[in-house]
Order: structure tokens, then C-alpha cells, then sequence
């Protein structure tokens, strides 16, 4: 417990301190912050410390590890520490697909570890698929990509506390990619075709550090599609829209289907259509991608007490 903030003594400095007798102030020279390091020190420096390493994140972090933010901030690596992440501050992530979190805690630590945070922790978003496309012999559809898995937010290996005041957010999914169509049609001694590429997934929200990208639209030629719209820290892309042709007074029609939305934070992208045709002799068609899950917001969740969960967007594993 801390030295009292009352009547103290140099054993109670011990007690929190530790050291070795006979007792001697000028053993605890910088102990806890705000002692002197060097100069006259007195019992009243000492009231109402603690042998506990505080330090606070105070400008915004990409793919970061707690222990290096601690030991950069002068932690001597045995006492316990209470870290914050201020108020304003966010920690990014800059990989899709859960694999390398915005923030890691594991390490080593002796007294414990106990982080609040105050800001924003985000994982990465995941990209869009890439639109449908069609054969250049007009007569096989490929279907549209998936769209890739959010980054996690905030992984925990080692035991600790956590007072989330902020949040925790996983990133969001991508949007599947739009299916593309083709049809063809005999008429007038003529042979009509028409074809449509798929549009592209929207990318997930994403990191404050990164965006996510949109999907690229259906590879060709073959009517107007688009890419999809790339994921930023606000908001999921749109998905790009599929093309539509046509020939021979509307008898032989193609759509490419829109690829799907990118999911925000902590939520799945979204899936993408099937593309269509009408009114030919032939025609085929292929499906969308299904959109990318969302990133977690926490994994190692076993390792952790929460002294407050705050909000969490995304799975808890």
C-alpha cells in the first residue's frame, strides 16, 4: 500500500519500497514519480507514494506492444505498472486478416499489469473482392472475390487488467465482389451477344492509420463496372456497381451484379449478388463473393480481468 500520507516513517518507505538495514533515505533516490533523483530528500516526498510505474500513451500508435511502450517510457522491468492510453489517442492496426493486432500485451511482467484505456484501439479493415469477370470468347462467367477478414483489434497473452473507458474495435470485413452474366442470341441470320462484369466489395472500416481498399471491378470490357470504394476510419466502402448490356433491341441483356458493402467496425462485409441475363438462346451466369468476417476486437480474452469492458466492437475469443 502506499506511504501514508499522514504520519510516515522510513520503515513505512521500506515496506513499500523495500532496501536493506540499516535504513537510509538517499537508498530511494527517483522511487516513484515525482521523488527527487538527486538532492535533500525528505519523508514528505515520499507520502502518498507507491511502488507502482505509471506512464500514459499520449500520441497515436501503429501496431503496438504494451511492454516496449512501457520500457521506453523508463520502466525498470520489476514494478507494477498502470498504463493509459489517453483520451484522443488511437492505436492502429495495418494488417487484415487477424493475424497482427493494433496493440499486443505479453511479455514479462513481475508486478502485474494494469492498462486503461481512455481511446480508441482498432484493427485493421479487410480489402474487397474483386468484381466478376467474363471470358473473352463471351461465354464463360467467373464469379466475384471474397472479401477479406477485418484485423483484430487487441491481443492478451499474459494475465492482466483492463479498465476499457474507450474502445475496442475489430476491423470491419470486405465486401464481396458482384458476379458477372453473359447470354447470347440467334436472330435475323445474326448472333447477338452481350455480357457484364460484376463491380467490386467495398473495403471494411479500417484503422485510423490505414485504409482498406475497394476490390477492383470485373477485369474487360464489357459495359460500364466499377471498383469498389475503400474503407476509412469512419466508415466501410460502398461496393462498385456491375454493368448492363445489351443488344438487338433489348432481346439479349446482361447484368453484372454490385459488389457488396464493406463492413464498419467489429461487423461482417457484406455479400455480394449472382449476375443475371434474359431473353437469349444461351447464357450463363456466376455468383458473388460472400463478404469477409469482421476482425475481433479482443483475443486472449481468458488472460484478462475487466475492471470495465467499455465498448467492444467485433468477437471476443
Amino acid at each position: 500500500m502506499p506511504v501514508p500520507t499522514g504520519t510516515a516513517s522510513l520503515l513505512d518507505i521500506q515496506n513499500e519500497f523495500g532496501g536493506s538495514n540499516p535504513i537510509g533515505i538517499n537508498e530511494y533516490y527517483g522511487a516513484a514519480s515525482g521523488v527527487p533523483g538527486s538532492g535533500t530528500l525528505s519523508i514528505n516526498d515520499f507520502r502518498g507514494k507507491a511502488n507502482v510505474f505509471t506512464f500514459a500513451v499520449a500520441s497515436n500508435q501503429t501496431n503496438a506492444n504494451l511492454r516496449t511502450l512501457a520500457v521506453n517510457a523508463g520502466w525498470d522491468q520489476s514494478s507494477p505498472v498502470i498504463g493509459t492510453i489517453n483520451s484522443g489517442v488511437i492505436i492502429s492496426g495495418t494488417v487484415a486478416g487477424n493475424s497482427t493486432p493494433a496493440l499486443e500485451i505479453n511479455g514479462s511482467w513481475p508486478g502485474g499489469i494494469t492498462l486503461i484505456n481512455y481511446g480508441v484501439i482498432r484493427g485493421m479493415g479487410g480489402n474487397g473482392g474483386g468484381g466478376g469477370s467474363i471470358s473473352g470468347s463471351y461465354n464463360a462467367a467467373y464469379g466475384g472475390g471474397g472479401g477479406a477478414t477485418g484485423g483484430k483489434a487487441l491481443n492478451v497473452s499474459v494475465g492482466c487488467t483492463i479498465n476499457n473507458q474507450g474502445y475496442i474495435q475489430g476491423g470491419g470485413g470486405g465486401g464481396g465482389g458482384g458476379g458477372s452474366a453473359w447470354t447470347r442470341y440467334y436472330g435475323n441470320n445474326r448472333q447477338y451477344q452481350a455480357s457484364s462484369n460484376g463491380g467490386g466489395g467495398g473495403g471494411g472500416q479500417a484503422s485510423a492509420a490505414a485504409n482498406s481498399s475497394g476490390g477492383g471491378a470485373g477485369a474487360g470490357s464489357y459495359g460500364p463496372n466499377y471498383a469498389g470504394g475503400g474503407g476509412t476510419g469512419t466508415y466501410g466502402g460502398a461496393g462498385g456497381g456491375g454493368g448492363g448490356t445489351w443488344q438487338y433491341n433489348y432481346s439479349t441483356i446482361a447484368y453484372g451484379a454490385s459488389g457488396g458493402s464493406g463492413g464498419g467496425v467489429g461487423s461482417n462485409g457484406g455479400g455480394a449478388g449472382s449476375g443475371s441475363w434474359n431473353s437469349g438462346s444461351t447464357g450463363g451466369s456466376s455468383g458473388g463473393g460472400g463478404g469477409g468476417a469482421a476482425g475481433y476486437a479482443v483475443t486472449g480474452n481468458g488472460n484478462i480481468s475487466w475492471a470495465a469492458t467499455g465498448s467492444r466492437s467485433g468477437p471476443i475469443g
